[in-house]
């Protein structure tokens, strides 16, 4: 579904990627773990074409969405993402926060895309707050709803960027189980995470990156229990 190809990008003097060649098969999950500044962010927003990589491409599902050319926008209804902070519009209600891009970017009627938007919204359990402004909902359920507002889009890879970061202990659980039923309905995911516990049981592979890099890549009973790379040694000790 997805082929990254000797991927590089700077940021000012800083070298942020530094030839990531990975590939992500269709209904895998693929968790990133790394320690903060090893380019996992970057990393997804080169795929979600938020940022252009410097050199090297990005294949989707056949097309090189990074060649000169691309329309940008048809690229981005087809791969979702999920951010730390929920990006949501604090005027208007949950349920229109959701259908707004159905209306603007897929030209949906609004009645159609507010049945379309209440349906998702059910999926995270947040059916009966449609009419609320996102600033009466706690954080974890603002973030059930930036799901659902990637869901309505109908993605075919779902990004997801540190979902559960910014919210309270307590309101993590909700998130991750709600990734996790994704997970299992063979949804496309590529999912940068601290939470080690969802990388271990969720996903099918786990990529560490350290300095840019991809350090090691296997299945999350090799990184787990016998990883190889010293510095991917070193992290573990550290975070479990």
């Amino acid at each position: 579904m997805i082929a990254i190809e000797n991927l590089h990008k700077s940021c000012g003097c800083a070298d942020v990627l530094r030839g990531i060649n990975l590939e992500i098969a269709k209904g895998e999950t693929v968790s990133v773990i790394g320690a903060s500044g090893s380019g996992k962010s970057t990393l997804l927003k080169c795929v979600n074409l938020m940022e252009r990589p410097d050199s090297g491409r990005i294949v989707f599902d056949g097309v090189p969405i990074t060649d000169p050319g691309v329309r940008v926008d048809p690229v981005r209804a087809r791969i979702g993402m999920v951010f730390q902070h929920f990006n949501l519009f604090p005027h208007m209600s949950v349920v229109d926060n959701v259908a707004v891009a159905l209306v603007n970017v897929r030209g949906m009627a609004r009645a159609r895309a507010r049945e379309v938007a209440l349906k998702h919204l059910a999926e995270v359990g947040l059916d009966q707050l449609a009419g609320q402004r996102p600033g009466r909902l706690s954080g974890g359920q603002q973030q059930r709803v930036a799901i659902a507002r990637a869901l309505a889009m109908a993605p075919e890879v779902l990004l997801f960027d540190e979902a559960t970061s910014a919210l309270d202990p307590e309101l993590v659980n909700g998130v991750l189980a709600i990734m996790k039923d994704l997970a299992t309905s063979g949804m496309t995911m590529l999912v940068v995470t601290h939470e080690m516990g969802f990388s271990r049981e969720a996903s099918d592979r786990v990529v560490f990156m350290d300095g840019g890099v991809v350090a090691e890549v296997g299945p999350p009973d090799q990184i787990f229990d016998s990883p190889r790379h010293p510095r991917l040694r070193h992290f573990l000790s550290q975070v479990l």
